[in-house]
């Protein structure tokens, strides 16, 4: 058996909501571990694809960003997201069941902040797309996966809310040492649970980092970790710890090429986004005349001066609220 796995993020960026760093394990029953992955995307061709707008209506499963456009809203997001987490043995009537059933840890689906509670547990799962449509997608996605005994093992996302984001900067000295802190949690749950598999893990890169080794070291110890080349695009390393190996991708776009980053991508948006839906709802409420934000710094600093003096009539502490960097 071969197990591969992708880490990818949503949010990192923004002055408000969270960041999600999620991963997605798949089990492929006919192949061996190897450092050379087959395509998921020809593998399950009859059930998804990679662009948007295709005849036969499969599942799109591409970078989030690829997918995320005005026109379409979430709805190719959520299409795939719901059905590949069906496949996963996770069926979630309402956000918060998601947040539950997809956490990474107990503070990923604890909301403590007021602009993410909502009383009637909106919003619903699917929100924009029919029962009988997710329904179709399920079943086409079902028969490709069990045709080729591909299994999809695992979905867990670290949802890091604002006063976690800000305490974690604090501790860690910087945004991309948050970061790394969750993808390390998740490369750790990996090694622990599939290291006598060999998996792959394919990690997409943040910044301009091109040296990992120092920061892996910590995490597998004492374990060996090994470089086996670092690039401009790519840094590749082996773990080992006698019969125990995990090889880490860290790739730039690595989304674009390796089917569970992708979809990692799209848990982490499509989480991330649902949680916003919330905040534009609790804000809308209390300041019906500002225009909404999306959270990002430009737009995420207009909002921010035009609800400045709710902030203090609403008793809202910034730290919980505003992101630090």
């Amino acid at each position: 058996m071969f197990v591969y796995a992708g880490i990818d993020e949503a949010g990192y960026g923004p002055l408000f909501g969270p960041l999600v760093i999620a991963r997605s394990i798949f089990i492929l029953d006919q192949h061996e571990p190897t450092l050379e992955p087959p395509s998921l995307w020809s593998l399950l061709r009859s059930a998804v694809c990679k662009k948007p707008g295709d005849k036969k209506r499969r599942l799109v499963i591409n970078d989030s960003k690829m997918l995320y456009k005005p026109a379409w809203s979430l709805e190719y997001i959520e299409q795939g997201v719901l059905s590949f987490l069906s496949a996963s043995g996770i069926d979630p009537k309402n956000l918060d069941d998601l947040l539950e059933q997809s956490a990474f840890d107990k503070l990923s689906c604890q909301i403590k902040q007021d602009w993410y509670h909502s009383p009637d547990q909106k919003p619903y799962v699917p929100s924009l797309l029919s029962l009988s449509q997710l329904e179709k997608s399920k079943k086409r996605l079902h028969r490709a996966m069990l045709k080729n005994s591909i299994h999809l093992a695992d979905i867990k996302a670290a949802v890091v809310f604002e006063d976690r984001f800000n305490q974690m900067v604090q501790i860690k000295g910087s945004k991309a040492g948050c970061a790394w802190a969750f993808v390390s949690g998740h490369l750790e749950s990996i090694w622990s649970r599939y290291s006598e598999h060999h998996p792959l893990v394919v990690v997409d890169r943040q910044g301009g980092r091109k040296r990992y080794q120092e920061l892996l070291e910590p995490i597998f110890d004492p374990a060996e970790v090994s470089t086996l080349y670092e690039n401009p695009l790519k840094s590749f390393y082996r773990i080992t710890k006698g019969m125990r190996q995990m090889h880490i991708l860290v790739q730039v776009k690595s989304e674009n090429q390796h089917f569970p980053v992708a979809l990692a991508s799209m848990v982490a948006k499509y989480l991330r986004e649902l949680l916003m839906m919330r905040f534009q709802s609790f804000w809308s409420a209390h300041a019906p005349n500002i225009k909404p934000t999306c959270g990002y710094f430009v737009d995420g600093s207009r909002f921010l001066r035009e609800i400045q003096p709710l902030i203090d009539e609403l008793n809202i502490n910034p730290q919980n609220f505003i992101r630090c960097c």
